[in-house]
């Protein structure tokens, strides 16, 4: 198989481009797909929670043939071992595995996608190879090279393994944080023969793609701890100011459709924290964040405003209603708060303000609504109080 570089070279830059998960695996498929003319691909990624290989994208097989597979991830099935091994899998005959003969696969390469920097071959496995292309070169795996004097390893045993250069390091068995999937590629329908420098090009460009998934994901992990608060998991008050101010300029678009704001203050919540502990007081804070949200609408915003105080943005909801929808929450925290808390009754005050009503701007809203929870604190707590 001849490779076009330029449109390889392309391909790792444009995976790069997109810090979007499913858009790297997208991209990646559709390029595959473009640039190696197997007759069949398909792409499987680990799900770290459920331990399996679950297919995702295909070319070539039968509707949802690879997207309803789960493979665990074991030695025992040929398409997850890649992920214990880091090694990748071509030019073998098997007759035994399952997924394999359900597949119809018998001229195939798996190859792993790994997020791990790579290490050479000899810092593994202390090779004392040294005549090894691969031997000495950090960014090289002996199978990455053409005249390589190395075993892959497969069916080979332990003493001679260390005699010879093994490929890549193995990863523990139930350890696959630091892999993502595999990509399969197939010719068993024209039986064209799949190449070792085919395997060498998609194993680099495997390496990539799990860096550029890693990286996808670091930048989710990073933006969503900016906007969400570390102890209840609902958004924080940074985010929450940003759908605020975003909600109000539709509002001044569409008058009729109104948005309220909804302060909210737990009642004497430092006596909690000093009766009964801090990890007593932070089950309270999770126990309340996961009841706001649960009673409001998938629209509505709920977020952790500072401390004890929680924030609640109603889309498209009047005053009339707003204040309903305090009370009803006033109620059930009431109600429902010792049994839910270990014991600790607890209740809240609330201060309501409503775009339009009570203020034009978004500077205007909020000192209204704190004002009104100020009145609902002064008046004896757990109620609900609201511009007149």
């Amino acid at each position: 198989m001849r490779f076009d570089t330029i449109k390889i070279l392309d391909m790792l830059s444009l995976i790069h481009e997109d810090l979007d998960i499913d858009t790297v695996e997208r991209r990646f498929f559709d390029l595959a797909t473009q640039i190696f003319p197997f007759d069949r691909l398909a792409l499987f990624f680990v799900k770290h929670k459920k331990g399996v290989l679950q297919g995702k994208l295909s070319q070539g097989f039968s509707a949802n043939e690879i997207e309803n597979l789960n493979i665990p991830i074991s030695r025992d099935f040929i398409l997850s071992s890649p992920l214990i091994t880091g090694i990748p899998i071509w030019n073998q005959t098997i007759d035994s595995d399952p997924y394999i003969k359900g597949l119809g696969l018998t001229n195939f390469t798996i190859i792993p996608i790994i997020n791990r920097k790579r290490v050479s071959c000899w810092e593994v496995t202390a090779c004392r190879q040294t005549t090894c292309p691969a031997y000495g070169n950090r960014w090289l795996r002996c199978w990455l090279v053409s005249d390589r004097q190395c075993s892959t390893g497969q069916g080979v045993s332990d003493e001679q393994k260390h005699q010879k250069c093994l490929a890549c390091p193995v990863y523990q068995e139930g350890r696959v944080d630091c892999v993502e999937g595999v990509l399969l590629a197939d010719n068993s329908l024209s039986e064209k023969p799949i190449s070792d420098d085919t395997v060498m090009i998609l194993s680099l460009i495997g390496h990539t793609v799990g860096a550029a998934i890693n990286n996808s994901k670091h930048f989710q992990r990073t933006l969503i701890d900016s906007i969400q608060d570390d102890l209840t998991s609902i958004p924080n008050r940074r985010y929450f100011n940003e759908r605020l101010v975003d909600e109000l300029e539709r509002v001044n678009r569409y008058p009729k459709e109104p948005a309220s704001l909804i302060f909210i203050d737990i009642d004497f919540f430092k006596v909690v924290n000093d009766t009964h502990g801090h990890q007593a007081g932070d089950a309270v804070l999770v126990w309340f964040a996961g009841f706001l949200s649960s009673q409001l609408r998938k629209s509505d915003v709920v977020a952790r405003y500072g401390g004890e105080e929680f924030a609640i943005l109603l889309i498209n909801t009047p005053k009339i209603r707003a204040i309903k929808v305090a009370e009803e929450l006033r109620h059930g925290i009431e109600t429902h708060s010792g049994p839910a808390t270990n014991g600790i009754k607890i209740t809240a005050s609330f201060g309501v303000a409503t775009f339009g009503d009570d203020a034009i701007n978004v500077d205007g809203l909020i000192a209204k609504a704190d004002r009104a929870l100020y009145s609902a604190k002064a008046q004896g707590r757990n109620r609900v109080c609201h511009p007149d």
